[in-house]
């Protein structure tokens, strides 16, 4: 009887034993409660919340009732111009977010506005606005005028060649960038081509006049007060040449040092501005075997030399001692050259260098013609592979990209062009291709046949006039240069 007696009292827990109290035959159980799961928005920033199951479509519906113990998954998505830091109340952290809704519980989600990105144009502004100054040689017979250079000290270097039948010879006119004349060089090469320098101006012209021994390159270097300090003449045929942002000359193809020696396929190092004339390095052995397009240097102090093999386009690498890098490998497949085609680069701001294709288009209206740029491909410092030219940069063509604000921004310098707008323009770009603003230089009314816009070391900008504009008097035709001193540094 004592068993019988425990049993039905346990069983009084959840049952009547017998008939019970109140005289009923049983007792059911209440059905659980609702309860409320809220959302509550928190931060500066804007966003959504959805749950699951359905019911919570926040901003909007941001409440829901659900049986007391079931689980509610919630999931954020930010706005574009905001971020999701996480959650506060019912869940916390960044991850997800599952509420056990035992009683009436609220979730926070923080969403933040996102920062706004730094403006990559500070301290890169349009070229300054400084007065503009001009250099006008002595009239000459036979005259013709070259852009000129300019080093990092002041210095500019203003080269033009004489053709006559009393004179025959390369000039250089030194002056300082307040427009104070230095001196004047001189240099054997049949046609100057100055390569700026950090210190002083290089050059790598044609050979001397007369010069009996085939296809050669004249190298010539001046200091920053215009002193000479050397030529040499290299034999040298398919060459390329590219100046070295830290200082030197680089010369590729098929090269030799005497009109004795053999030819070699290769590239050399040779000092620059400011240097006794010397060889830094080389000839070393070209891993291509086809002809040199182009070369460039970057401003690590890597050498490229671009080369070709048959339709298909290709380079190496040289460290700055002249060790190899890399073995030849492709840049471009499938190119079709024109007639006068050929290859530059640009050095990029940290190292590297973008590869631009250069076209010279005749011209109905100019002898000079029109220099055309497109850029092609950009090649990272020492890398044997490429990426395609940035839209950035593809969509600036016919401009020639230097450095420039103090290694902080690119200058969109404007190359030669016949029958075009007297008015030249020089763009400045960030290093990520934002556009920081930009300057006229007008020459005159009208078109012109304009030349090539440089840009010297120290920021001063460089415009020699038409050919047409210059002084033209029995003793011959002058050679003019506009220059804009510092005005991007």
């Amino acid at each position: 009887m004592r068993s019988i007696g425990k049993a039905c009292i346990a069983s009084a827990l959840l049952l009547s034993c017998g008939r019970g109290v109140g005289g009923g035959g049983s007792v059911s159980i209440g059905t659980p409660p609702d309860v409320a799961v809220s959302v509550a928005f928190a931060g500066n920033g804007s966003g959504h919340v959805t749950s699951s199951p359905p019911g919570i479509d926040c901003p909007g519906s941001c409440s829901m009732a659900v049986t007391a113990g079931s689980t509610v998954a919630l999931t954020p998505a930010p706005a574009a111009n905001s971020q999701f830091n996480g959650w506060g109340g019912g869940c916390s952290g960044p991850g997800a977010c599952e509420v056990v809704a035992k009683a009436d519980v609220t979730v926070w989600a923080d969403f933040q506005a996102k920062k706004p990105p730094p403006d990559p144009c500070v301290g890169i502004a349009a070229p300054d606005g400084v007065a503009m100054q001009q250099y006008v040689t002595a009239p000459h017979q036979g005259v013709t005028c070259y852009v000129g250079v300019g080093d990092a000290n002041g210095t500019l270097a203003f080269p033009l060649l004489v053709n006559s039948a009393s004179a025959h010879g390369t000039s250089i006119e030194f002056v300082s960038s307040g427009n104070v004349f230095l001196r004047e060089g001189s240099s054997a090469a049949g046609g100057p081509r100055l390569i700026q320098q950090p210190s002083g101006v290089a050059s790598a012209g044609g050979p001397p006049h007369f010069w009996p021994f085939g296809p050669a390159i004249d190298l010539g270097r001046w200091d920053t007060n215009g002193f000479a300090l050397g030529e040499t003449t290299w034999l040298a045929s398919n060459s390329g040449v590219a100046g070295d942002p830290s200082g030197g000359v680089l010369l590729a193809g098929d090269l030799s040092s005497s009109v004795s020696a053999p030819l070699s396929h290769s590239a050399a190092m040779f000092t620059g501005g400011d240097k006794a004339a010397g060889v830094r390095w080389g000839p070393n052995a070209l891993a291509a075997s086809g002809p040199v397009f182009g070369a460039g240097v970057d401003t690590l102090g890597r050498s490229l030399v671009i080369t070709g093999r048959g339709s298909d386009i290709t380079a190496q690498w040289f460290e700055r001692d002249g060790t190899p890098l890399t073995g030849e490998f492709t840049l471009v497949t499938g190119f079709s050259a024109a007639e006068h085609t050929w290859f530059e680069t640009s050095a990029l701001i940290g190292g590297g260098l973008a590869v631009l294709r250069m076209d010279l288009e005749s011209s109905a209206v100019s002898k000079s013609g029109n220099i055309r740029a497109h850029a092609l491909v950009v090649v990272s410092s020492g890398a044997a592979s490429v990426q395609p030219a940035p839209d950035w940069m593809a969509q600036r063509p016919d401009r020639r990209l230097q450095i420039a604000r103090g290694g902080r921004a690119y200058a969109a310098l404007p190359l030669q062009a016949a029958g075009a707008s007297c008015t030249q323009t020089i763009e400045v770009v960030s290093a990520e291709g934002a556009s920081c603003g930009s300057r006229d230089y007008a020459i005159a009314a009208g078109t012109c046949d304009t030349n090539e816009l440089t840009l010297a070391a120290d920021g001063t900008v460089i415009q020699q006039l038409p050919a047409s504009m210059e002084t033209s008097t029995s003793a011959g035709s002058t050679c003019t240069w506009r220059f804009w001193t510092r005005a991007l540094r």
